[in-house]
This record gives C-alpha cells, structure tokens and sequence, in this order.
C-alpha cells in the first residue's frame, strides 16, 4: 500500500508539473543586413522590432504567451539572405518583419511564398514587388510614388533642367528602378538625365572620382541614390572640387549619420521622408522616448516602420498565430493606426496611402519643405 501510494504521489506531482510549464512562445522572426556596408537601415530596423515586442511582453505577452524574437543577418548578399530565411522558418516563426532593403527582398520573397510564411518588410520600395498576390506585404512607399513627387519637384526649378544620378549597385533592385522611374517623369516635364554614375565598392570606387564624373556631364542638379554615409561622403567631394548645385537624395538616406557624416556639405540638400519624428502627438511622443531609454540614441525612419510594422503583426497574433490565417488577416483588415498613418494594405500587400513628403537640410536639421 505504501508502494501504491508513493507510486500515485509520485505520479500526481509529475501531471501537476506538467500541467503547469509555461506555454510555447509565439516566434517572430526579422532579418536584415546587420553587418553590411549599409547596415543603419537594418541595425535601426532591428530595434524597432525588439522594442515593440519588449512591450508587449512586459504587458504579459499574448493570449498568456510571450513573444519571442529570432533574429537573422542577411549581409546584404542574396545566399545569405536566403539562408537566413531558411534558419528562421526552422525556427518555427509565424511571421517574419523586414528585409530593410529592396535586394534583399528580391531574394527571399520566392522563398517565403513557397514555404507560405508571411513576411512584412517596413522599408521595401522596388516595384518589382508591387502588385504581387503573394505572401510578400510592406508599409511603406513604392519607388514610383516617391519618384514622382522629386521629378516633380525637380522639374518645377527650372525650364528643361539637367541633372545627373550618382546610385549604388549594391542595392541595385533600389536604386535601378527608384531611377527609371524617376528619369520617366522627369522627361515628362521638360527635363533630361544627362549623366547615370553607378558606383559599387566591392570595386573599390572612390568618392572623389564619382564626384569628378558627375561633374563633367554639366548638371544642374545631382540625384544622390545611396546610404546616408555614402551620401555625405558623395556631398563632401562635390563640396571640395566646387560644385554648387541643388542636390537630392532619396528616403535611404535619410540618417542622422547623413548629419553627422555631412556636415555643412549636406546643407541645402533635399530628400524624400516618410516619418515625422517631431510629430507632437502622444503615441509618437511615446515612441520617441521609449527607443531613446531603451537603446539611448534618437529613433529614424526605419526605426519608426519597423516598430509599427511589428505591432501590425503582434495585433494579428492575438486572433491567430498560424501563418496562413496571418496573411488573410493582414489582407482583410481594414484599418490599423499605425504612429502617423494607417497601415491598410490593398489586395496585394501593398500600403494603401503612404505618408510622404519632401524636407530639406537647413542647419543641421530635417525641415519640412513647404
């Protein structure tokens, strides 16, 4: 008797052990290039990520379930980027935010459409991806709006306006198409691209030379499409062999590194953004602080849209955390208030009303453009 009732003490004890281990977490997966030339966008992206499930596991998590976060460096290099994919859906992920990058993006979107997992990047553009059904989604501008409202601009300067295009082919699937687009509608209004300086430093491409060629096609203005490091590096070589013309840059450069790095070279410069990081409002003002204590450093853009695109998925998470019912759900939601603006996408995946608008350097600043 003895032995029984050791027996079913014993036993009684391991279902009540068992019965009480915490629940499996709900995984979410990012990736992007941590470590790559341009890896600002990403690394940022990252701690949007993070920040946004930090909170709400300090809130008790979801349906009593913590969130966990698996991360993976794509090196901006297109096996890397798939194997990453690869790791993160062993992983068991049911979703996954990012890439940063519009290459990266390229290559993985095959990938995640055969293994059916949802993926959110919160800075992708390329309209390669556009209207795509697919499990491919993004909150953020395609190229062909965003290089419309610059060749606009561009064009209202002056009658038949020259400009020349200095881009990276690192980010080729960006740059190439951001600049077809934007050569499009710049000839629709009287203007010419009379120069297309490619750079690459895998080649070991320098500065000053891509600064002395833009220089000898005669512009009146220069479209930078680069990182906001190779920006104001770009900026600081046409300052030195004396061109002073309107510049122009792309929402990839937009950093406080492009501040930093610029200096007064980059004064004047005009770029598109997408996030109004001195947005009184309380949940922007609640973000702004929130990332300062948490990573003690000022939010940027892709900070802003990796946090938002993160909550856009853990709100989903709360009805379901199976990857195709994830998708439909991203589809079929009419609305989600995102830090300033709506985060709706279209049948496709794609943002509905991007934000949008053009600033300019003034004194060390991003000042909005009237």
């Amino acid at each position: 008797m003895r032995l029984l009732l050791l027996i079913i003490i014993v036993t009684t004890c391991c279902l009540l052990q068992s019965g009480c281990k915490d629940p499996e977490p709900i995984r979410i997966g990012f990736i992007g290039g941590l470590t790559a030339r341009a890896a600002g966008l990403s690394t940022s992206g990252r701690d949007g990520f993070l920040l946004a499930i930090e909170e709400v596991n300090a809130r008790g998590g979801i349906n009593n379930r913590t969130v966990e976060a698996l991360v993976q460096d794509t090196h901006m290099h297109k096996e890397s980027a798939l194997q990453a994919v690869h790791s993160l859906i062993a992983g068991g992920v049911s979703a996954i935010i990012g890439p940063m990058t519009s290459q990266d993006a390229v290559a993985v979107v095959p990938e995640i459409n055969r293994a059916r997992v949802p993926m959110v990047s919160p800075t992708v553009s390329t309209n390669e991806l556009a209207g795509l059904d697919d499990y491919f989604f993004r909150l953020y501008y395609s190229n062909a709006q965003a290089a419309t409202l610059l060749a606009e601009e561009v064009s209202s300067q002056t009658d038949s306006i020259r400009v020349t295009a200095i881009f990276d082919l690192d980010n080729r699937a960006y740059t190439e198409d951001w600049l077809a687009h934007f050569q499009e509608i710049l000839e629709q209004g009287g203007g010419s691209l009379v120069g297309k300086i490619p750079f690459d430093f895998h080649d070991d491409s320098l500065f000053i030379d891509i600064a002395n060629r833009a220089a000898q096609t005669n512009p009146q203005g220069i479209l930078i499409l680069a990182n906001a490091v190779d920006t104001a590096m770009i900026c600081q070589q046409l300052v030195k062999i004396g061109v002073d013309l309107p510049r122009y840059a792309t929402g990839w450069s937009y950093s406080d590194d492009l501040l930093q790095f610029g200096g007064k070279s980059v004064e004047g410069l005009t770029i598109i953004q997408s996030a109004d990081l001195q947005d009184p409002s309380p949940a922007m003002q609640h973000f702004v602080r929130a990332y300062r204590e948490r990573f003690h450093t000022m939010p940027n853009f892709p900070a802003m849209h990796a946090y938002d695109a993160t909550r856009r998925v853990l709100a989903v998470f709360e009805k379901t955390t199976e990857p195709e019912k994830i998708r439909d759900q991203l589809l079929t939601t009419d609305s989600f208030s995102g830090l300033q603006s709506d985060l709706a996408v279209d049948r496709y995946g794609d943002l509905k009303n991007p934000r949008l608008f053009l600033a300019r350097i003034a004194n060390g600043q991003f000042i909005k453009a009237d």
